[in-house]
């Protein structure tokens, strides 16, 4: 993904039909070749700037649903927004761009619900939604959050209110049909190519189970509402239409060949917003009770929020200390300079590093020619026709 940006930096098209790039969106290969431009190469310069955005994301989360709220019901919602890091292979860290894309995307959902009739700010909302899109496909279906408010809580249901509603997604799939149109080499990268990855629906049930059990505090949240003689507020209504969109598309996504836990973003977003939107109600419940009953029920609960977050601690700490060969980078890429042709598909930085060469990414040749929605067993033609072409044009070891 980083030689991506630096093709781009150097005038080098990133989207052609002789080249395979990444399956994520145009706009993060454009804002990892900001970063570059300013910090060089520089992996952990992007992993830095990733990571801004999730925080800006919890910091945006907390502000919303907590204000007019106590410090302390502030300080729990940025936790357990950070704590959803450890559910999703600390993705906070990762340069992956589920974060940007949900940052982009529910700050349109903030602007929409807001607008009040503004065609100004209707027309800010669309653009964060299309530049949502445009960091990661499935984000495109916070646009759809809109029309399922609509369908659930509007009363009695209007026709404008309901066009109005299917503006973000007709913008989406507009902005799509004219990529098609106009530059098909991106629209085969963004679009076609994933869309040919293998999804498991065998998988769904136990990603669904899996999904609910090591989640307590949102079946708590639920419990809440369900209990509750309250009328729910707005920002409750929003979360609820969000997570009828987020749940399925979560699961789904998470089915796909190759997918991780990370593909569980935006699920856990939706369901810890309803338990954060739900903590006075529920700390009003706690001070209710007997004093007999009172700190058995607090200690149900923190166990409760201790295993929806900590559940895989272990893994996710795990991952801090994995290498992968990091290590031995400098030296490859020493060893590299000396040789007279090299080629390095699994880290195409190694040969760029070495003699500024813009080789093929192994990763990325193997999603483009997929069989059957799974990477094939034998290397890519295209792999191997560019180690021929280096081996005739430097001849020798």
């Amino acid at each position: 993904m980083a030689m991506e940006a630096v093709r781009l930096n150097a005038g080098l098209p990133v989207y052609e039909a002789a080249h395979a790039t990444h399956v994520y969106e145009p706009l993060l290969t454009a804002l990892f070749a900001e970063v570059f431009q300013v910090f060089g190469l520089n992996l952990l310069a992007a992993r830095i700037v990733m990571s801004i955005f999730a925080l800006a994301l919890i910091i945006f989360f907390s502000d919303i649903f907590c204000s007019g709220k106590s410090r302390a019901c502030s300080a729990i919602a940025l936790l357990l927004f950070l704590g959803i890091n450890f559910r999703t292979n600390l993705i906070f860290f990762s340069t992956q761009p589920d974060w940007i894309a949900a940052l982009l995307a529910i700050v349109a959902l903030y602007v929409w619900t807001t607008r009040k009739s503004s065609l100004l700010l209707s027309f800010v909302s669309v653009a964060l939604f299309l530049c949502a899109m445009l960091c990661k496909q499935t984000s495109a279906a916070f646009a759809l959050v809109p029309l399922v408010y609509v369908l659930l809580w509007k009363r009695p249901l209007q026709l404008r209110d309901l066009a109005l509603s299917l503006l973000p997604t007709m913008s989406i799939l507009l902005a799509v049909a004219a990529i098609r149109s106009l530059w098909p080499q991106m629209f085969t990268a963004m679009v076609t190519i994933p869309a040919s990855i293998k999804v498991y629906p065998g998988r769904a049930w136990n990603v669904t189970l899996y999904l609910f059990a090591t989640f307590p505090i949102f079946l708590i949240a639920l419990w809440s509402i369900w209990q509750s003689r309250n009328s729910l507020t707005e920002g409750e209504r929003w979360i609820l239409s969000a997570l009828i969109v987020f749940l399925p598309v979560s699961i789904w996504t998470t089915c796909k060949s190759g997918s991780g836990y990370n593909s569980l973003l935006f699920a856990y977003l939706a369901m810890t917003a309803l338990f954060v939107a739900r903590l006075e109600a529920i700390f009003h419940w706690l001070r209710s009770l007997s004093i007999q009953r009172r700190p058995v029920a607090a200690i149900a609960m923190a166990l409760a929020i201790l295993a929806s977050f900590f559940l895989q601690f272990d893994q996710a700490v795990a991952l801090l200390s994995v290498r992968h060969g990091d290590e031995k980078y400098d030296i490859a890429v020493a060893l590299a300079r000396n040789l007279k042709s090299v080629i390095s598909p699994q880290d195409p930085t190694i040969a760029y590093r070495a003699n500024g060469y813009f080789g093929r990414s192994l990763f990325f040749e193997l999603d483009t020619h997929a069989v059957e929605g799974n990477w094939p067993e034998q290397l890519p033609m295209s792999i191997l026709q560019e180690l021929g072409k280096r081996r005739l044009r430097h001849p020798g070891p």
